[in-house]
């Protein structure tokens, strides 16, 4: 991520009127920091979205942009407590900026980034080898050079039952409809970056300079582009049979966002086994596996929270929060004794997706 005007202006939008964040706290969730108390807090001051969208921002370049903010006066702190909130000059900056600039409110980069970009990945080489199919060349440059994904697109066009040349219509008849409808500014940058026979779709340095436009915000661009496809691919699959099939195959495992060792916890829980028993199976510390399981519900909405909670706690501990919606873990533990921190979290997980 360069020092562009662009993407100070984003991370400037991050801060709010509403809460104080530290400075600190937000270039964790930028980077994605992946621990239970990071993503409380993305989740908690709904950046779940952006978790992880700069992972290569460097801290001091960070810390300089930082500094710009609080001396232009656009983020001010409170007291000595290390926490900053965006002052009015710094929200009417913002809200300039951006009315002439695309603003990435549809992304969630935590659960979809990576099957978005494996879903995009496949549909531009498969793009690119049907054309050529098209024309029975076969001498080409292909745009993927590992072998997995040559390998990829090899199996899936021997496992459609359609004549290569109708498939590769057909193909063309779904990219076709899905330009359409799409508005005109995202399907020409889609467009741009396709490439097929005598055809080398454009870099996103070259679409910025022709577009006049930042590259991050060019890739943010494209990447709301990806997704509105995608959706649509989703809603109508009847009418993207071939299309849908990349789809599904880059969804796939739906812990696949996660990682490794969160995954096999979610596996473990799916199967049934409490939080304890988990642990003793992975020889790991309960505490370990409770951070999974918070993670678990700040990604998965639909997570149920009730399900490693035993029944009469989480009643007792759904009465402390209705008699007090801010109460604290030293005030809820003077109710019920030792009751376990993560307990604690995930109610509020809970009731923060209740209240929206």
């Amino acid at each position: 991520m360069d020092q562009s005007l662009y993407s100070q202006f984003f991370c400037l939008s991050l801060f709010s009127k509403d809460y104080l964040i530290k400075p600190s706290t937000l270039y964790h969730i930028l980077t994605g920091k992946r621990t239970a108390s990071i993503l409380f807090k993305a989740h908690m001051y709904n950046m779940i979205k952006f978790f992880s969208i700069f992972p290569n921002l460097k801290r001091e370049q960070y810390n300089q942009m930082i500094q710009v903010f609080i001396t232009r006066g656009w983020i001010k702190a409170n007291d000595t407590s290390g926490e900053f909130y965006l002052s009015e000059q710094g929200k009417a900056e913002v809200e300039l900026y951006f009315s002439e600039h695309f603003y990435p409110t549809h992304l969630n980069q935590l659960l979809n980034g990576k099957a978005t970009k494996e879903f995009w990945k496949r549909i531009v080489f498969l793009t690119q080898v049907l054309s050529e199919l098209r024309y029975q060349n076969k001498r080409y440059l292909p745009l993927e050079k590992e072998w997995k994904n040559q390998l990829w697109v090899k199996n899936w066009l021997k496992n459609i039952p359609l004549d290569k040349q109708d498939l590769a219509q057909s193909f063309g008849k779904e990219w076709i409809q899905a330009l359409t409808n799409l508005d005109p500014f995202s399907a020409e940058i889609v467009v741009s970056q396709l490439t097929g026979h005598e055809k080398f779709g454009k870099t996103i340095a070259q679409l910025a300079a022709i577009h006049k436009i930042e590259a991050l915000e060019i890739a943010f661009l494209l990447q709301h582009a990806i997704i509105q496809l995608m959706d649509q691919v989703v809603q109508n699959k009847e009418n993207y049979s071939l299309f849908y099939l990349i789809y599904q195959e880059c969804i796939g495992d739906p812990y696949s966002s996660l990682s490794q060792s969160t995954r096999l916890t979610a596996y473990y829980l799916d199967k049934g086994l409490s939080i304890e028993n988990i642990a003793l199976k992975r020889k790991l510390k309960a505490n370990t596996i409770s951070e999974h399981v918070i993670e678990l519900a700040i990604i998965f909405p639909d997570f149920n929270v009730s399900n490693v909670i035993p029944d009469s706690e989480y009643q007792r501990l759904i009465t402390a929060f209705q008699s007090n919606e801010k109460i604290t873990y030293e005030e809820l533990e003077k109710e019920i004794p030792q009751v376990p921190f993560s307990w604690y979290r995930l109610i509020q997980v809970e009731r923060s997706r209740a209240d929206g």
